[in-house]
């Protein structure tokens, strides 16, 4: 029998994608239970003669998170490229995503293609309710007229008993429009520092991933801010959610998305009508920390948003908006501590409801097998029935 050969750029290719293009990422990673391999034996198949062994590529399979016989193609497969960096803050210090980041992204991916796959099954297609909009309208007018559409009105916010409520809420309502949402977590976490949320919009369904490490207020933004990345059909990774004005550093998509987000979130007449601010006609540096917190947890963001939209009504000057924006944000990208045990509701949340609801009916249905329904949702088949009850329970909420 013939020793199989391994096409070198395969295997760079499978290594880009999981750990980023330079190779020492991957050394800082590697296996310490994989002693008798390096970097350096790495690069040395990607650039031929000298070819791994079977055994060799197996155990590159499981390091590249690959199924085994990708590496047994001739060219790299097609696969849809990560979305535009569009991200400005750090960006110096980690213009490379982490190895969890790239990961997160590929799975992301997939869930878009099995949800794609799926709506097929059941005799559907994936279809997005809004047309496609452009950076020369009107990013606040576009915001209320969403809203208004979504009935998401200050009452609710308020009303909400938390944040993460919030975010929930809200999220029922950009699904609701054609899209799948979903937060990192559990196995499939990153750093915030990679960034704080990414969108794609380059076929449907339309995918939104929030990352769940940043803060409760700032997640609620970043689902509102990869919205409108949605309306404009303009993909990104993103993490700077504090550019309202052109420049160099800043896109003009993200200025817009942020605009999008802020106005979306908190309308200028819903500010106004605050118990804190009726009256008021400009607001002091001695009294900007306090009316923030108390309007921030009204309408459940963060206080940087409500700083931004003090300055765009003319309550404060720009030179306390910069500073007040420089020491709160510092706080708030102090980075969270996740954790804890295994729970259904947990992973309900990380697929959303659009996608774990579509995999159940697809179950149902007979589209597909037991198996590939938990593989699907990343859960063990013990846990299955009891996710299925999670889910009836959601619907007939």
């Amino acid at each position: 029998m013939d020793t199989p050969r391994f096409e070198p750029s395969v295997l760079k290719w499978a290594r880009e994608t999981r750990f980023g293009p330079k190779i020492e990422t991957l050394e800082a990673n590697w296996s310490e239970s994989w002693t008798e391999c390096s970097a350096a034996l790495v690069a040395q198949w990607e650039s031929g003669p000298d070819q791994p062994s079977f055994n060799q590529i197996r155990k590159l399979a499981e390091i590249y998170k690959r199924p085994l016989a990708v590496f047994f193609l001739n060219a790299p497969p097609d696969e849809s490229p990560n979305p535009p960096d569009l991200r400005t803050i750090g960006s110096q210090d980690n213009k490379a995503l982490s190895p969890d980041a790239l990961l997160v992204i590929r799975k992301a991916r997939r869930v878009q293609d099995i949800a794609a796959a799926l709506i097929e099954e059941l005799g559907d297609k994936p279809t997005f309710k809004y047309r496609q909009h452009t950076l020369n309208e009107d990013a606040s007018n576009l915001a209320e007229r969403i809203r208004r559409d979504f009935q998401i009105t200050a009452q609710d916010q308020r009303g909400a008993r938390t944040y993460e409520d919030f975010f929930e809420a809200l999220r029922a309502k950009v699904e609701t429009a054609g899209v799948v949402t979903l937060k990192s977590g559990l196995q499939d976490s990153f750093p915030i520092a990679d960034c704080r949320a990414f969108s794609f919009a380059d076929r449907m369904p339309y995918v939104i991933l929030v990352n769940n490490k940043d803060t409760e207020g700032g997640k609620n933004f970043s689902l509102a801010h990869e919205f409108g990345h949605l309306l404009l059909r303009e993909p990104g990774i993103c993490n700077n959610f504090r550019a309202f004005s052109g420049g160099r550093r800043s896109s003009d998509v993200e200025v817009f998305c942020n605009e999008f987000a802020a106005s979306f979130l908190v309308t200028g007449r819903d500010l106004f009508a605050h118990r804190a601010l009726k009256g008021k006609k400009s607001i002091g540096a001695n009294e900007v920390d306090t009316l923030a917190e108390q309007v921030s947890l009204d309408f459940k963001v963060s206080r940087v948003v409500i700083l931004r939209r003090f300055l765009s009504f003319g309550l404060i000057s720009d030179g306390l908006y910069d500073s007040k924006a420089k020491e709160w944000s510092k706080q708030e990208l102090q980075p969270r501590k996740h954790g804890g045990r295994f729970a259904l509701s947990t992973t309900f949340k990380k697929n959303g409801a659009a996608f774990s609801s579509l995999v159940v009916q697809a179950y149902r249905q007979n589209k597909i097998s037991f198996a590939s329904a938990s593989d699907y949702l990343g859960l063990k088949t013990k846990h299955m029935a009891g996710f299925e009850r999670i889910v009836n329970a959601h619907a007939a909420s």
